[in-house]
Order: structure tokens, then sequence, then C-alpha cells
């Protein structure tokens, strides 16, 4: 099974967030890699259980800066947050209750909602910023 593999076309010029999208990627792929090695069922749900943690994180770090920036399109932004913490939290749930879950159904809901999630939505945000929607767009977008 195959790595995600991060590219400078999925940063969207915002520091803080484009760290937290390859620690997002990292961690993906470390859970993949312990599928690989066959590791225990225990040490994969710690790792899933850490990446739900991490994305809650980086979501409300996105809703700050969003707010910051007046993104008129907030609430559909965070809508999306709440659908994909909702799958992270379905695929625990599946596996806490031993239904079977491939690494393959877990890569392709992983980083499927990732890759999703920041070529559509958050670059909506960089369109917005660079359309002059934010009060100075050149602090927000390096």
């Amino acid at each position: 099974m195959g790595r995600i593999e991060w590219n400078d076309s999925l940063n969207i010029g915002v520091k803080e967030i484009d760290e937290q999208h390859r620690g997002l990627v990292q961690m993906i792929n470390e859970i993949l890699e312990a599928f690989a090695k066959g590791e225990t069922d225990t040490a994969v749900d710690r790792m899933l259980g850490q990446l739900h943690e991490y994305t809650v994180v980086h979501f409300n770090a996105e809703e700050k800066y969003m707010e910051k920036i007046e993104y008129p399109h907030i609430q559909e932004h965070r809508n999306s947050h709440a659908r994909l913490k909702g799958s992270v939290k379905s695929l625990r749930a599946a596996r806490f209750h031993y239904e079977e879950v491939t690494p393959d159904e877990i890569k392709e809901l992983l980083s499927g909602w990732l890759l999703e999630h920041i070529l559509r939505e958050d670059y909506k945000i960089v369109k917005f910023i660079k359309q002059g929607g934010a009060k100075d767009w050149s602090e927000n977008i390096k």
C-alpha cells in the first residue's frame, strides 16, 4: 500500500495551516504503515485516536483563521469539518466494534477527505483572500 505524498501544490500559503496539513498526511501515513507492518489493533486504534485529536486542533485553528479574515462561507466550511470529524469518529467506532476495516478502506477514507478538503474547501479561502476579500491579504498568503 502506497504512502500519500505531500507536494507543494497542496500548500494553501498560510504557514500554520500548511504545516498542520503536512502533519495530517504524516499521521495518515503512519497509520497505513502500522497496518502494513501488521501492528496490533491497539497500536492502530491509538494512532486513529491521535489523528482524531489532531483534526480537532487543526480544524479549530483553521476556523479561527477564517473568523480573523471574515471569511463569508465559514459556516459551510465548519459543516465540512464536522462531516470529516464524523468520518474519523465512525472509523474508530467501527474498529471498536470489531467490524472489518481494511487498510485500503482507511487509506481511501483518510486520504480522500484530506486531499479533497484541501483542494476544494481550503483553496476557496485562498481565492477569497486573493480576490481582496480579506482586509490585507498580503499578510495572510505567502
